[in-house]
């Protein structure tokens, strides 16, 4: 037994050099290739090119050179896809024969992707999929729904506008039943969907699998009977399947392949509601250099606006931050707010910016709580959650606003978006510019109206509004020199009047720039050098705050954010380090002949503290400390041979054990087989390590209470054939789902000093406590 399991530590051990792993193979160059975009590109992908002053003949448009793909090919295990983009190949091989690869002198480098080991087909959603059936009447005048009105929407129907002229390629899990849903008739009815591929199974099909697609689109352009679900009903469509359910890091290969492909076809607007964020990064990485980031700002470059979700990482203390390629500059980046026309606020879960690096994210925001076509009927309608949906409603305002501006370029439509929203051009790490307006296109740009008015003394500016109000959200955000925010805040106020006075104190602002914002009208303020330092030594509050007010005013924070606010958290499920306590209750299981003397029944406890070091998303290497305590019960017939040895009296007996304190140590590593989300709220993993522990051990009788009232117990320590005091090392292994998991150690040493000695039959078999422990764990 003990050599089986030197053996399998070994072959464990081995298991990354022998599994398959997914990598990036970068080419030298493209040398004998030829290319004809005359032939390759749609025809409105020309016009794309040309209106964008982009090079048709790039050579980033050339395919890979097929002598190359060949060679690579015949080493790999399989080829997920290539990027003439990146002149690359997606491969899955083993580290041999990624080795063997980039042995070849075509090749410039590799780039590991991830450990493909998802063993399971789980994805978390940012979605509800309501079925609730809504048949509306056909003969019903057109409504917008309020996710529309909330951009204006209403003033682009009055003008005809409905995204005419534009190519949108949605990206996602699967679009069911979108050949079939009400929501879409006017599309299949004007074959308006020109291309569809799905990129996982390599085929045409893609009106299956995730109903995630069906909703986003909705969000573009749907129409479900009288009820307008997006503002684009007239833009055509190209439908690419680019998720799975085990989100394997392939996902990220058929992102790219996907963003190539719209470009072939035409597409003037990418819509993705997707992203990558804490199950495959850090927060460091998210400053615009993954490889989906470049493909992103690649295609901005070709002419593409590509729009993106800003994420649902709010609420997750380890993150916090926007997902990628949110995070690329030439990206527009939606945030959501809540469905609620009188309030103006931030959705609990949209994440904040900045990027990494520092660049305002999000771009604009949304609703993040929308109505969508759902998947429980081709008539069916559901409320949805996430930016997900705030990420569509924006490309069908995009599709709209871009066929108004029809000679603009990609960048500079999304610098016009910007400047539609209904805060620009306040900004802040919530919000972005705010929600886009319809008016900004449709009536152009327009000189904002005074809302309120500056005053100051020495120590304070203050803030009064020109008219009363009911309901007044004021934003206000302090910028650095560098153009970063120190602190940005929304507070609602109720019944204020014009004689309310919002204070800001000098002290506060210091060298920065205070920039406010109600109901549209922006105003920025700044101290003057001689003022700063003789403010510096003033007390000040953070924030606004109210020097006189009315009996009646009352005001809320919706929020008010300091940097460190923002910062994610450092230590957690997410983050590069985590750390916690641990219960561990075995049973020691008798294997070998020498072993069986003692009872199946005996149990183990541990207490431990954790603490393990992200050496990427999939793999963590750990050191654990902890206390155990073994016992080993033996069955009275053989224990009481061993009284008989130490002369022990057997009336009254109940039973009789050894036990063991230990303190132990264990390195291991820990591989993460099963992403978080779903049922998998923070993954499935895998551990396998070497534990040291050094112990002390002892013999207890226990006898009967009623036999012998006076005594309740007996310890006759440090049996002769037991090593009391001594080092021990073994192998351990379990498998952890969220706080609890299963858990195996066997132990390579053994307990007895006269190992060949059975002390309760000194002529017969010889005795051993048994090594192996299996039982669960409970993690904290």
């Amino acid at each position: 037994m003990r050599k089986f399991f030197i053996t399998l530590l070994i072959v464990l051990s081995c298991l990354p050099a022998m599994s398959q792993s997914c990598y990036w193979v970068f080419l030298t160059d493209k040398h004998g290739v030829t290319f004809d975009p005359y032939s390759y590109f749609d025809a409105k992908a020309i016009e794309r090119y040309r209106l964008n002053g982009a090079d048709l003949n790039d050579i980033t448009n050339y395919p890979l050179n097929g002598s190359y793909v060949s060679q690579i090919n015949a080493i790999a295990t399989e080829e997920v896809g290539q990027s003439r983009w990146l002149n690359a190949m997606a491969v899955m091989a083993t580290p041999d024969q990624i080795s063997q690869i980039e042995q070849l002198a075509f090749v410039s480098s590799t780039q590991l992707i991830a450990n493909e080991m998802q063993l399971a087909s789980h994805k978390s959603t940012d979605y509800s999929d309501c079925s609730d059936v809504a048949e509306y009447s056909e003969s019903s005048a057109l409504s917008l729904s309020n996710q529309l009105l909330r951009m204006q929407g209403d003033l682009f129907r009055q003008k005809g506008i409905d995204g005419k002229g534009i190519r949108i390629a949605v990206f996602d899990g699967g679009f069911p039943r979108v050949n079939t849903h009400r929501a879409f008739k006017h599309l299949r009815e004007s074959h308006r969907i020109l291309d569809t591929w799905n990129f996982p199974n390599k085929k045409a099909d893609v009106y299956g699998w995730n109903s995630h697609g069906l909703s986003t689109l909705s969000c573009i352009t749907g129409i479900v009977g009288n009820q307008q679900l997006g503002l684009a009903t007239g833009a055509e469509f190209l439908l690419y399947r680019t998720e799975v359910e085990a989100e394997p890091f392939k996902e990220e290969v058929w992102w790219m392949q996907a963003v190539e492909r719209a470009d072939q076809h035409g597409a003037n607007l990418i819509s993705s509601s997707l992203g990558y964020g804490k199950e495959r990064y850090f927060t460091k990485d998210m400053d615009g250099t993954s490889y989906v980031a470049k493909a992103a700002n690649m295609a901005a470059r070709k002419g593409i606006l590509v729009v993106n979700s800003a994420g649902n990482e709010a609420d997750t203390r380890q993150w916090k931050t926007i997902i990628t390629p949110a995070d690329a500059d030439s990206v527009l980046c939606v945030g959501g707010i809540e469905s609620d026309n009188e309030h103006y606020r931030h959705i609990d879960f949209s994440s904040y910016g900045p990027s990494a690096d520092g660049r305002l994210k999000p771009n604009v925001s949304a609703y993040g709580h929308a109505l969508a076509a759902t998947n429980g009927s081709d008539s069916a309608t559901g409320w949805v959650y996430g930016t997900s949906f705030s990420c569509p409603l924006t490309s069908g305002f995009a599709a709209c606003a871009w066929q108004v501006c029809s000679g603009k370029t990609a960048m500079e439509m999304m610098d016009l978006i910007q400047k539609s929203a209904d805060l620009y051009p306040y900004f802040d790490y919530a919000l972005g510019y705010g929600v886009p307006q319809a008016s900004y296109f449709v009536n152009g740009s327009q000189v904002k109206a005074p809302t309120f008015q500056f005053s100051q003394d020495e120590e304070n500016v203050y803030v009064n509004l020109l008219e009363d109000a009911q309901l007044a959200t004021i934003f206000s955000n302090l910028q650095r020199p560098d153009g970063g925010l120190e602190h940005y805040s929304s507070v609602e106020y109720s019944n204020i009047t014009t004689t309310d006075t919002i204070c800001f104190s000098k002290a506060w602002i210091d060298s920065n720039t205070l920039n406010i914002s109600y109901n549209g009208y922006t105003v920025s303020y700044r101290l003057q050098p001689s003022e700063i330092e003789s403010v510096r030594s003033s007390v000040y509050h953070v924030g606004p705050y109210n020097a006189k007010t009315s009996s009646s005013m009352d005001y809320d924070y919706v929020y008010n954010r300091l940097p460190e606010d923002l910062v994610p958290e450092k230590w957690g499920k997410n983050a590069e380090w985590e750390g916690g306590f641990y219960l561990m209750y075995g049973l020691s299981i008798p294997i070998q002949a020498s072993e069986k003397q003692v009872n199946f029944w005996s149990p183990t406890f541990h207490v431990g503290y954790r603490v393990m070091h992200a050496l990427s998303k999939a793999y963590k290497i750990g050191l654990g400390l902890e206390y155990v305590r073994d016992n080993y019960n033996y069955p009275l017939d053989k224990a009481n041979r061993l009284d008989n040895l130490f002369n022990v009296p057997q009336q009254g007996l109940d039973k009789k054990r050894f036990s063991r304190n230990e303190l132990g140590v264990e390195l291991f590593q820990r591989v993460r087989i099963v992403p978080s989300g779903g049922l998998f709220a923070n993954g499935v993993h895998w551990d396998l390590g070497v534990y040291g522990s050094y112990g002390w051990s002892k013999y207890a009788l226990y006898y009967d209470q009623i036999s012998f009232a006076t005594e309740a117990s007996r310890e006759y320590r440090n049996p002769s054939f037991i090593d009391n005091y001594r080092f021990n090392w073994g192998l351990t292994t379990r498998i952890t789902y969220d706080w609890i998991g299963v858990y195996a150690r066997y132990r390579m040493t053994h307990l007895t000093t006269s190992y060949d000695v059975d002390p309760f039959n000194p002529t017969g078999f010889k005795m051993e406590l048994p090594r192996l422990e299996v039982g669960l764990q409970i993690c904290f």
